[in-house]
């Protein structure tokens, strides 16, 4: 390969890069979903911090013993563990998950915009509540899940656009 061809196939992947990125976001947008509820199950949002407000701090329960009550209830319903994609610790039982029955994770949503993939929630009632009372954090990916995106999909993507690219 001469100078020139070389030159030519580094400018034509360097043009389309971040387009090259966002496909395979766009392609894998299940995976994506499914690292924003594991996040979820575990109770961190994008940042790695802890939902909040804890049921101990929502003014939701008017007693302590409601708070109590219910996450006894959420304890057997929705047990804390480790998660099985980017092996999260459990959450601690005060902390919510902002899961019930799924309803909530299911209107999780991804799109394509110009320059991302659009985490957010649609079709259920409620969520853009759950989002306003705990923050658009709860659709971020956190660095676990980035580095699991990464390892298991963009590096290879990114490989094969390369080769594709002539390099």
């Amino acid at each position: 390969m001469d100078f020139e061809m070389f030159s030519d196939a580094i400018n034509t992947a360097v043009d389309g890069f971040e387009d090259a990125v966002l496909a395979c976001l766009e392609t894998n947008k299940g995976v994506v979903e499914d690292i924003v509820h594991e996040q979820l199950y575990s109770g961190v949002d994008g940042n790695n911090d802890y939902l909040s407000p804890t049921y101990d701090d929502d003014p939701y329960f008017k007693t302590p013993a409601h708070s109590k009550w219910y996450k006894a209830w959420k304890e057997r319903i929705t047990p804390p563990i480790q998660g099985e994609l980017l092996f999260l610790p459990p959450r601690p039982v005060e902390v919510p998950n902002l899961f019930i029955i799924g309803t909530f994770y299911d209107s999780i949503r991804t799109e394509r915009t110009a320059d991302s993939l659009h985490v957010f929630t649609g079709g259920f009632r409620d969520g853009p509540l759950i989002e306003k009372k705990y923050g658009e954090s709860i659709f971020m990916i956190g660095m676990s899940g980035k580095e699991y995106f990464n390892e298991h999909f963009l590096r290879d993507w990114i490989l094969n656009y390369w080769k594709l690219c002539g390099l």
